[in-house]
């Protein structure tokens, strides 16, 4: 089922005419090495769990205990990163990394 492809590159199209159209420029520093392997991870972890991230805690609150396991997935996803881009890239992560 192609629908959520189609839908993600229907989402591309339009926010790159608005940005051409808007004449938006990007911003030096805002997009570095990290950012689109950082993406398509992001991306792959969310079609194989399904949902967004805020699913399984929803998923939590109604019993679904299983969805812990997407919980921790989530968490070590992040330490990873934490750990990899400190030892290894040291990519400036802005406001959002602290």
């Amino acid at each position: 089922d192609l629908r959520m492809l189609f839908a993600f590159a229907g989402a591309v199209a339009i926010i790159v005419v608005a940005f051409a159209v808007l004449r938006v420029r990007r911003t030096p520093g805002r997009i570095h090495a990290g950012v689109i392997p950082g993406a398509v991870l992001f991306g792959t972890g969310w079609a194989i769990s399904g949902g967004c991230p805020a699913i399984p805690i929803v998923q939590v609150a109604s019993g679904y205990l299983p969805a812990f396991i997407t919980i921790a997935g989530i968490v070590l996803g992040m330490r990873l990163c934490r750990w990899a881009n400190t030892k290894y890239f040291h990519l400036d992560t802005g406001s959002c990394g602290r």
